[in-house]
């Protein structure tokens, strides 16, 4: 099978013709104070992705053919990372930057406002090796890899992080890979996840969650008020106040079986089962799901929000979005040792086709409806 490898290096403003009508496309663009980011441009023939190197090659955005299928999120907050301090505002400086459809929340300290931590970690502001980014593509697939230093406030090397996203040609769905190395010279906690944002404009006029958990499931965070039905996507623009769900989601067993699923379960710790996650629109056209071993990351989060961006959130997470100092209480924190490395894998798909969509959207409801 032939191999064909792509360097990132100095090639930029280009475009490279792939196989199958895809391409890697690069550019260089300016933040709103003026610093250059670089923006990688992948498609597979069906779907396409941007890539961000300067923000720990984070998904930047996601189409399925010319419908943008993540947020609509204003370009300034598509910031260098110089430009943004996590530390301000106790800990939740990363908010100015908030921007990728596909967002590291790790792997240093997430989730502790007030405890020395910014809520999603340094993962999603640490650069790329420019020299470890590469595109390579054989006759089934395309895919995207490179290294992250995950430094601390200090400055000092923490983790490293090697990503690597690869999608079938003519696929609407990704695989993200991530092995974080504890780099320092002491036992750090890990603890990371997903930010992942699949509400483009299909989601605006309203639609719902599907999840693998029953509404008596979810915990409502912080001090929203209660909602009559938490898995509703209400489809006015109007000052909503952010309603956060945490729950533990159930094993859906449907998912060996689904075909787009299926190439990549030979990557998968599936010793503990694969769960889903999605949602659908009210014309139930369009969808956006999360797919990921129970292994990796056991918890998850949904956040809803309509103020001047559509925000509803599909957060995997290794451990409950909570204090620190409690998650090592309750014994829930995952230590790694210096040296000692731990993977993950995460799987991102969108769909347009109906029956698809009802498929998995059963599948996942099974989980609940099998319950005893």
């Amino acid at each position: 099978m032939m191999i064909n490898k792509w360097l990132l290096a100095e090639k930029h403003d280009q475009i490279i013709n792939l196989p199958h009508s895809g391409y890697i496309r690069t550019r260089m663009m300016k933040d709103q104070n003026g610093s250059l980011l670089t923006v990688i441009d992948i498609s597979n023939g069906k779907m396409h992705f941007t890539v961000l190197p300067e923000r720990g090659l984070d998904i930047g955005e996601l189409y399925l053919g010319a419908k943008k299928m993540s947020w609509d999120r204003s370009g300034e907050y598509l910031l260098h990372p110089s430009n943004v301090d996590l530390n301000e505002s106790n800990g939740t400086g990363w908010m100015k930057g908030f921007y990728g459809a596909v967002a590291s929340i790790g792997p240093e300290l997430f989730g502790t406002p007030g405890e020395g931590f910014t809520l999603h970690g340094s993962g999603s502001y640490s650069f790329t090796s420019p020299e470890s980014i590469q595109v390579t593509w054989d006759e089934q697939s395309v895919w995207i890899e490179g290294k992250v230093p995950v430094l601390n406030r200090h400055g000092e090397l923490l983790f490293e992080k090697i990503i690597q996203m690869s999608t079938l040609w003519g696929s609407s769905l990704i695989l993200r890979e991530e092995t974080v190395i504890n780099k320092s010279r002491y036992m750090q906690v890990l603890d990371d996840g997903y930010h992942i944002q699949l509400s483009g404009s299909y989601m605006h006029q309203g639609g719902r969650y599907v999840l693998p958990a029953s509404q008596h499931e979810l915990l409502i965070r912080d001090s929203a008020p209660l909602e009559e039905d938490p898995f509703h996507i209400p489809s006015n623009k109007k000052a909503y106040p952010m309603r956060c769900y945490q729950y533990v989601p159930r094993p859906v067993d449907g998912l060996y079986e689904f075909d787009k699923v299926i190439p990549y379960l030979s990557k998968m710790n599936v010793s503990r089962g694969l769960t889903g996650e999605m949602i659908i629109n009210t014309e139930n056209t369009h969808a956006g799901y999360v797919i990921r071993p129970l292994f990796d990351f056991p918890r998850s989060l949904i956040a809803k929000q309509i103020d001047d961006s559509f925000m509803f959130a599909i957060e995997p997470c290794r451990t409950r979005p909570n204090r620190m100092s409690q998650k090592i209480t309750d014994g829930e924190a995952l230590y790694l040792q210096k040296g000692e490395a731990l993977s993950s894998c995460c799987l991102i798909g969108l769909s347009d086709s109906e029956m698809e969509i009802r498929n998995l959207e059963n599948m996942i409801l099974s989980a609940v409806t099998t319950i005893k």
